[in-house]
């Protein structure tokens, strides 16, 4: 056994002593509350707090309403407006619109993409064109038939250049029927 070490470490006994001796003495003085007290009040004696003086006030200009009593704000026709003013014009007839009593053709339940034009014809003085079905079916045409699911009516047959020009009838952004040239060759 080692002789002159304390216990916990490479310090000798006395020093350790000595240490311990330091630590109850000054554990040894007795504070209360009243020391915590003293120190507050001389560490806040001389302070004085910082507050920012509150911005100038803009004077407020009051105004009395004077309602006009034969005025109600709330009244219906304040809110919605007068009956005469509502009436709606009609809107002219549209001169595009397409004929809704007409009896629709075989070739308008198709749409002008699937249909093809195959060539025209002769007879009888009257140009036909040749139009193919995806049904398979060959169907005659002439000028004023109507083909395609946008009401396209047929309004020249050129056989010279093997060419059928078709004007489409569609619904615009506006509402109003509008018209879209368009037109099939024969694949020639």
């Amino acid at each position: 056994m080692r002789t002159g070490f304390s216990q916990w470490g490479l310090l000798p006994r006395p020093v350790c002593l000595a240490i311990m001796v330091l630590m109850v003495a000054g554990c040894a003085e007795e504070r209360s509350l009243n020391d915590l007290m003293n120190f507050v009040e001389t560490t806040h004696r001389d302070t004085a707090p910082k507050v920012e003086p509150l911005p100038e006030q803009i004077p407020v200009v009051s105004v009395t309403y004077q309602g006009d009593p034969s005025q109600d704000p709330f009244a219906r026709s304040n809110v919605f407006g007068t009956p005469e003013a509502q009436v709606i014009a009609e809107p002219e007839p549209d001169p595009l619109e397409p004929d809704a009593d007409r009896t629709p053709e075989f070739l308008e339940q198709f749409p002008l993409d699937a249909l093809q034009m195959l060539g025209t014809l002769q007879l009888e003085g009257d140009t036909w064109a040749l139009v193919s079905a995806p049904d398979g079916e060959i169907h005659r045409v002439m000028v004023g038939s109507y083909l395609g699911q946008n009401n396209g009516k047929i309004i020249a047959i050129d056989s010279s250049e093997g060419v059928l020009e078709i004007e489409e009838r569609y619904r615009g952004v506006s509402g109003r029927w509008e018209l879209r040239p368009s037109e099939m060759r024969s694949g020639r």
